[in-house]
Order: C-alpha cells, then sequence, then structure tokens
C-alpha cells in the first residue's frame, strides 16, 4: 500500500518525458499490440490448425503466426494493466496527500491520474482535484473542475457525479456568496440509496451564515450525527460551527453531543480558503471582532 513515505510511482525512462506523457505512449502501445495481436487470439480460441498460419521468426526461435500474435496480445494487455495499476497509485496518494493538507502536491499526483486512468479514475481526480484547488482559495478553477466532474460517465461514476459534485459545486457557490446558484446546486444532490451520508451540511451551513442565520447553522449542524458527515468537510463544518455559535450574541445554544463540535482554529491553519469572499468569517479566523452579517 502506497504511504506518504511512498516515492511517487516513477516510470523508468521518464527522465525526457513527462509522467503524463509516459503513461500515454504506454496506453496508445499496450492498444496497438492488442489490436494487432487480437487476430491470433481469434484463430487460437476458433480453434483453427497453427498449422495454417506462416511461422514467424522472433531472432532465437520461430513459431507459428497465431501463437506469436495471441502472446502479443497478452503482452499488451498486461502493459495496460500495468499502466492502470501505476494510475492508481497515483490516484491513491494524491488523496493521501489532500487528507493530510497538502494540496500542491495532491495536484501533480492527480493531474496525471486525471489523464491516464478509467472513466471511473478520470472522475475520482477531477473530484480531487477541484478539493485541492479549493483548499487552495482558488474558487474559479475548482468550479471549472467540479463543473467537468458533473459530466463525468462510467459505470462507476455515479455517486460522484451525482452526489458529491453537486455538493461541492454548492459548498464553492456558497463561499464565494452566489446563494441562489449553490440552492439549485443544492436541489440537484442525489443521495443513493441506504447512504447517510449528509453531503449537503457544508453547503447549507455555509448558506445560512452568510445570510445571517447564525442559530439555524448551528441547528442545522447539530442535527447531523459526526459519522454522517463527509470526512473531507468535518474540518470546515467544524470551523463554521465556532463562526455561527461566535455570531449569537450571547445567545446560548446547548451543545449537542455526537455532531461534530465547533472548533476555532489557528491562525495559518489551512481554513483560511474558506474566508476568500468572506470578510466576517476571515476576520474570525484572525481572531478579531467584526460587525454582524448585514450591520
Amino acid at each position: 500500500m502506497t504511504t506518504l513515505t511512498t516515492p511517487v510511482p516513477r516510470a523508468p525512462f521518464s527522465n525526457d518525458l513527462t509522467l503524463k506523457t509516459w503513461l500515454g505512449g504506454m496506453r496508445l502501445l499496450s492498444a496497438v499490440m492488442m489490436f494487432t495481436g487480437f487476430g491470433g487470439l481469434a484463430a487460437l480460441l476458433a480453434a483453427q490448425p497453427v498449422s495454417a498460419w506462416p511461422e514467424m521468426d522472433l531472432g532465437v526461435t520461430r513459431v507459428p503466426g497465431s501463437i506469436a500474435l495471441a502472446g502479443l496480445f497478452c503482452v499488451g494487455m498486461a502493459l495496460d494493466q500495468w499502466r492502470h495499476w501505476q494510475v492508481k497509485q497515483l490516484a491513491r496518494r494524491g488523496w493521501e496527500l489532500l487528507l493530510t493538507d497538502r494540496p500542491e502536491e495532491a495536484i501533480r499526483a492527480l493531474q496525471v491520474a486525471r489523464y491516464g486512468g478509467s472513466d471511473d479514475q478520470r472522475a475520482r481526480s477531477l473530484h480531487g482535484l477541484t478539493l485541492a484547488w479549493l483548499r487552495k482559495g482558488d474558487y474559479e478553477r475548482a468550479l471549472s473542475l467540479c463543473e467537468a466532474t458533473t459530466y463525468a460517465w462510467g459505470k462507476g461514476t455515479a455517486t460522484i457525479r451525482n452526489t458529491q459534485a453537486p455538493a461541492l459545486m454548492a459548498t464553492i457557490l456558497a463561499l464565494y456568496g452566489e446563494q441562489d446558484d449553490a440552492s439549485k446546486w443544492v436541489e440537484r444532490i442525489q443521495r443513493p440509496m441506504f447512504d447517510k451520508t449528509d453531503h449537503a451540511l457544508l453547503a447549507q451551513a455555509v448558506m445560512l451564515c452568510r445570510e445571517g442565520k447564525h442559530l439555524e447553522a448551528v441547528k442545522r449542524i447539530q442535527r447531523t450525527a459526526r459519522e454522517d458527515v463527509p470526512r473531507m468537510d468535518e474540518g470546515a463544518v467544524a470551523v463554521i460551527h465556532a463562526f455561527a455559535r461566535s455570531r449569537l450574541g450571547g445567545q446560548q445554544v446547548p451543545l449537542k453531543p455526537g455532531c461534530v463540535m465547533p472548533r476555532r482554529p489557528a491562525r495559518a491553519s489551512g481554513y483560511e480558503y474558506l474566508a476568500r469572499e468572506w470578510p466576517e468569517l476571515a476576520a474570525f479566523l484572525r481572531g478579531e471582532e467584526s460587525p454582524a452579517c448585514g450591520a
């Protein structure tokens, strides 16, 4: 299993080529090998006599053409599977880096996985890239990537396309202050059957705070059990919870056991991206008092 102490998988002979280009070349090479060798494999499966094919000189020996082509097909398939494994390792490392608040390094790994993997891997990498750019405070690029994720296709992309991406779009737009557009994306969230995860929580909490409804925001956060909060959202929800409570003007709201507890982060904690377009939250993160929303 790849860990943060494991070097990023490096392809041999990649000194003069980027890893992205190298993986693309492997994809093309494996496709050509499988296409070329398919005829020989089909002949073997159809039980055609080996003698019907001319022999091919491999340098050290001569073998029937059908067997040589079938072997070429198998080598191409093995090469393609190896390429998928490489991409999978890069994507896994990218998510590990993202979970440890290292977005710049995560972007480098996920960017390669986005172009080199299967449809499912591309969708998941796009989602990870959206989160990484959001944490760098680049809302515009995050929005562009997230919108692309909503058009992802593939049998394993439904949850990302219909649930996680709309929730993330709503969150980014809410942080941007685009409340109407954020609401429309919240309505598009389709929670899979038997999934208790509250994908809309962060977006709706931000929206309520931006509208000055801090008490409602606190109640909305406390309505969801911590285990039902998306893992990538938990830290941000804790910050928004603390911010909302700081704006209650002395009104006491008991903490509900089991919810995400409020946490006021230290300076330079990595949550500054939440406040790029939100002056009141920025003042809160700096430990300063700010006028009430709407004042």
